[in-house]
């Protein structure tokens, strides 16, 4: 959450008059502040308007952020998400809800947690409750257990035991952890069982005491918490760096595929990250920060908990519309990165996080076009008479020059002297790997997202392509060649 919107959030939504909780009141009654709960208005909304993203998240209507929560259980993947349920700008924080089967198709269900008390519902977290340590399990079901940053009442949290389709408040909705005091603003729990150890482990973004003359914005550390049951929760250690900030995730891979040889790799909301080992209490790394997107769109990524098939598939928040949703008069505003499934490989240079989109893509497919060796004129030929709206592209090239592919009238320009791609003004590392450059571009209605060589760089951006433009083309020097080149166009996962 950024702490520039928190700061108009306070000025503006904390002057609204919440009902203030009794002791007497029960969770459900707690939660059930039904000013906040607008789904029925959503109805009537579809998935037609000219920036609504077809392969992509978005919410029928009104502002998201950051994604929440995110957990697989009983076939189902649940998003939930920052949302404002009554308009279109950021404000009136509460978690939306979507679920899907396989990533990639999602329904919309009615806002799961609702603003309470003087509190309103910023970034947190969910898990599967496995062993009941709660005692809230009704039935078979599993109860699912959310903890979240009730603003200016430190980190709350809420049950269910209906598969998540609704939330009873733990504590009444008072703090689980309250705030530590040393300044306010610590936020986002992210919180997972350690196999290891047998413990709930909590990861929470802190600011440290601003010093003099500091960016207080920027100071933060990560303090790691433990609990056996949920709602008790221990201080652990601190994981104390500069670039710390907001939406901390801690998640273990597997070293080239390796399930006997694994790392942890922490990350922040702008996907900084480092890896290293965790026992349980403390992290520890080589204190080597890398950068996980290079685009200017993605933020407050989140992994899902729990699933089934032990990838860490991840999504994130393309925040930068620069108003373009409102100028179009669209019903909602902001959308979510496709999901992509993080992996670590070893590099030349080291450890290294991998990204790369689900296979699930497929099931997008409608039709394919596909081309082997060929030169700029020759595939300029192929391309002429291909026109698609969605696209997941790939290509492999060789160049001696610069190379450029535009798609829709967006240009993707490769610099070889830098060994980089360019769009807008981001540069995305692409080392040329035995003479070869490989790039995969993934087009919607309103983003664009690129992998360079399998994934070892990553960019997201909020991008438009033209709307009376549904071409590819390629340009280059004389002795460019694309060794291959695949084209996909996709459908659309709305109905």
């Amino acid at each position: 959450m950024n702490i520039k919107k928190v700061r108009w959030f306070k000025n503006v939504i904390i002057g609204m008059v919440f009902p203030i909780l009794s002791n007497a009141q029960t969770d459900t009654i707690a939660i059930q502040n039904q000013q906040w709960q607008t789904f029925d208005s959503y109805k009537d909304i579809g998935y037609n308007q000219i920036l609504r993203p077809q392969f992509h998240f978005s919410s029928l209507k009104n502002w998201i952020n950051d994604p929440n929560g995110m957990v697989y259980y009983d076939g189902e993947y649940h998003l939930y998400f920052q949302h404002n349920p009554t308009g279109i700008k950021w404000g009136n924080m509460t978690w939306g809800h979507a679920v899907s089967t396989d990533m990639i198709h999602w329904k919309q269900l009615p806002h799961a947690i609702l603003p309470y008390g003087k509190s309103t519902i910023f970034s947190g977290s969910a898990v599967v409750d496995e062993h009941n340590v709660l005692g809230k399990q009704v039935g078979k079901n599993k109860t699912i257990a959310a903890i979240y940053t009730a603003w200016g009442n430190g980190q709350a949290g809420a049950y269910s035991t209906d598969k998540g389709r609704t939330f009873n408040l733990l504590n009444n909705g008072g703090p689980i952890v309250k705030e530590t005091g040393i300044n306010k603003g610590e936020r986002d729990p992210y919180i997972f069982c350690h196999e290891e150890s047998k413990k709930w482990i909590m990861v929470l973004w802190i600011k440290r005491a601003a010093k003099e003359g500091s960016d207080e914005d920027k100071m933060g550390k990560v303090r790691i918490y433990t609990s056996d049951n949920l709602t008790e929760w221990t201080m652990a250690s601190d994981f104390d760096r500069d670039w710390v900030y907001e939406c901390m995730n801690l998640v273990e891979l597997p070293v080239d595929g390796n399930d006997n040889n694994k790392k942890w790799v922490v990350f922040d909301a702008g996907f900084h990250y480092e890896i290293g080992d965790f026992d349980g209490k403390t992290l520890t790394t080589d204190k080597k920060t890398l950068q996980g997107d290079f685009g200017k769109g993605f933020y407050a990524a989140q992994t899902f908990n729990n699933s089934p098939d032990g990838r860490r598939v991840l999504i994130g928040w393309l925040a930068k519309s620069n108003g373009a949703d409102e100028k179009e008069g669209m019903p909602s505003s902001g959308q979510f990165s496709f999901p992509s499934k993080l992996d670590l490989r070893t590099t030349k240079d080291g450890l290294r996080l991998y990204r790369w989109p689900i296979k699930e893509i497929e099931s997008l497919y409608s039709k394919t076009h596909q081309f082997m060796n060929l030169s700029i004129e020759k595939a300029t030929e192929k391309l002429a008479s291909i026109k698609a709206e969605l696209l997941d592209l790939s290509i492999e090239f060789e160049s001696k020059d610069s190379f450029k592919l535009t798609v829709r009238g967006l240009d993707i320009t490769y610099d070889r002297s830098t060994e980089s791609f360019e769009f807008g003004k981001s540069s995305i590392p692409a080392s040329i790997i035995y003479g070869k450059v490989k790039l995969r571009v993934l087009l919607d209605r309103s983003s664009l997202e690129l992998f360079v060589n399998d994934g070892a760089s990553v960019a997201t951006f909020f991008a438009i392509p033209k709307t009376d433009n549904l071409s590819v083309a390629v340009s280059g020097g004389v002795d460019t060649k694309i060794n291959s080149m695949v084209i996909h166009k996709l459908k659309s996962i709305w109905k």
